[in-house]
């Protein structure tokens, strides 16, 4: 097949460090590669490398026979790149139809702007691409997962000859997911090349024509479908077998009572819900996209508040109008958009590890020394391995996983009674990945209830021992582990409410 994109001898340095270098890797029209490997191990340079994004140190990149313009974003666009990133780079207070289609003529020579043309192309081009979402929405008030849909669709209504798909399922449902990855196909059986970057090895498998392996900046497997099982993934990522990356489910005690009970529970398109989560329980939240599984997690956090029902948690009442009212309670909120829900970007470690620790630690540590605000801090970070250069490093300079397990130091200080979970391993590698199930399985083991929402059956079947199964804002079914499957929740997951049992 005909080399549509060649990369050779691209080395990047950031002043005495080297992140990158490849001598040779060539990606042939009509293939979909999957580009793999732990956080920091250079797929991202290397995907900034080849959309210009980033001129590389030495060596070239060329595209369709053309040499690409070091760090020139516009040339590679002319050459036919398109790039679906995970950080979502478009204008929330826009609609998502003029989203999709921005920087793209709207068909009508009169006039700058027309409102109604703008609305038919984007549906006509979500239709298209079998993606639904409602076109007239200000983009800022969708979901994640909606918003990923419209990035998605607007790189493919460019027509690109090499498009970029870094994460592109991470914030969607199984059919959503599907969808995608059925695209990535279609387009590559029409002669495209498709770079697919994706910690989920299970559609990485599903997917790929060739998985491509970076370890420290560097090439270190090129597997074709054959070889690439997911023990052999791993290893060239870590250098271990999958197996030693998992851990033991925490056993529940014979009779564990009940930390949180909802009865009757309602909120804007959700409920009634009826639950419990027992001391020492992962509980799991499956369901399709708009089922209103981060619905539910924010309702038990205050941040949506209930219209009606009642909950009790730990014994006692509990009604949260507001999240500080369930931190209060000793609930914590790990929600799935770490960024812009979580974190305070250009803020320290320190500051976003101790913020919800600080008023009880003023509490019984009157006039708390900053010396050690900052032991206390840095034993927690130990704890959890949150890898920075110092504790005053910003947190945004972090990986994603060191984020992620960042904001579960944050919550361990405070020794939650109930820790609330959505997606909380979306866009983090497969190490990264297996310390977070460590550290929500050491949350449970310490006797606090864990609420996990995940679009990733796998995950919640690997990691819970009970799943709540959600379908249009109502819970369908509760399944036991015994009874795990993935058609068994993918069929509870499309019931309709009124089916339930």
């Amino acid at each position: 097949m005909t080399a549509t994109v060649h990369v050779t001898g691209v080395r990047k340095t950031y002043g005495q460090t080297e992140v990158l270098n490849v001598d040779e890797l060539v990606l042939r029209a009509g293939e979909v590669v999957a580009l793999v490997g732990e956080n920091g191990a250079g797929k991202s340079t290397l995907v900034r490398i080849i959309t210009g994004m980033t001129a590389p140190t030495t060596g070239l990149v060329r595209i369709n026979g053309t040499e690409l313009s070091p760090g020139d974003p516009a040339h590679a666009q002319q050459l036919g790149v398109a790039t679906v990133s995970q950080e979502f780079p478009l204008v929330g207070q826009l609609s998502a139809a003029e989203n999709l289609m921005l920087n793209r003529r709207s068909g009508s020579r009169r006039v700058i702007y027309d409102r109604r043309e703008t609305e038919r192309a984007a549906t006509a081009l979500l239709e298209r691409l079998e993606l639904a979402v409602p076109v007239r929405r200000r983009l800022s008030t969708l979901s994640v997962a909606q918003q990923q849909l419209v990035e998605i669709a607007k790189a493919l209504g460019r027509e690109p000859s090499v498009l970029v798909l870094d994460e592109p399922t991470s914030a969607l449902g199984s059919v959503e997911s599907q969808r995608v990855l059925d695209l990535a196909r279609e387009l590559a059986a029409q002669g495209k090349v498709v770079v697919f970057i994706g910690h989920r090895l299970d559609e990485v498998q599903q997917v790929a024509d060739r998985v491509v392996v970076l370890r420290n900046g560097s090439v270190v497997a090129d597997l074709a479908p054959q070889e690439a099982s997911q023990d052999a993934i791993v290893r060239a990522m870590v250098g271990i077998e999958l197996m030693d990356l998992v851990g033991e489910l925490p056993s529940l005690a014979e009779r564990p009572s009940p930390m949180l009970e909802v009865a009757g529970l309602t909120a804007p398109g959700l409920g009634p819900i009826d639950l419990t989560a027992r001391r020492g329980e992962i509980l799991g939240v499956a369901g399709l996209m708009g089922s209103g599984r981060s619905r539910l997690i924010h309702t038990l956090m205050g941040s949506i508040p209930a219209t009606s029902g009642s909950m009790r948690l730990d014994g006692s009442s509990y009604a949260p109008q507001h999240p500080a009212d369930a931190v209060a309670a000793g609930v914590g909120l790990i929600p799935e958009d770490r960024k812009r829900q979580s974190l305070l970007p250009s803020a320290s470690v320190r500051w976003n590890i101790s913020l919800a620790a600080l008023p009880a630690l003023a509490k019984y540590r009157v006039g708390l020394s900053p010396r050690a605000e900052r032991r206390f801090t840095d034993e927690l970070r130990r704890s959890v391995r949150v890898r920075c250069s110092s504790l005053d490093q910003p947190v945004d300079q972090l990986s994603g996983g060191n984020q992620q397990r960042a904001i579960f130091a944050r919550w361990f200080a405070t020794k939650p009674k109930l820790l609330l979970l959505d997606e909380p391993t979306r866009g983090v590698d497969v190490g990264a990945k297996a310390e977070i199930y460590r550290l929500i399985e050491q949350a449970a083991a310490q006797g606090a209830a864990v609420v996990v929402a995940s679009s990733e059956l796998e995950e919640l079947m690997q990691l819970t021992h009970r799943i709540a199964v959600l379908a249009r804002g109502q819970l369908v079914t509760t399944v036991e582990r015994a009874e795990y499957s993935k058609h068994a929740l993918m069929t509870a997951a499309n019931q309709s409410p009124g089916d339930a049992r």
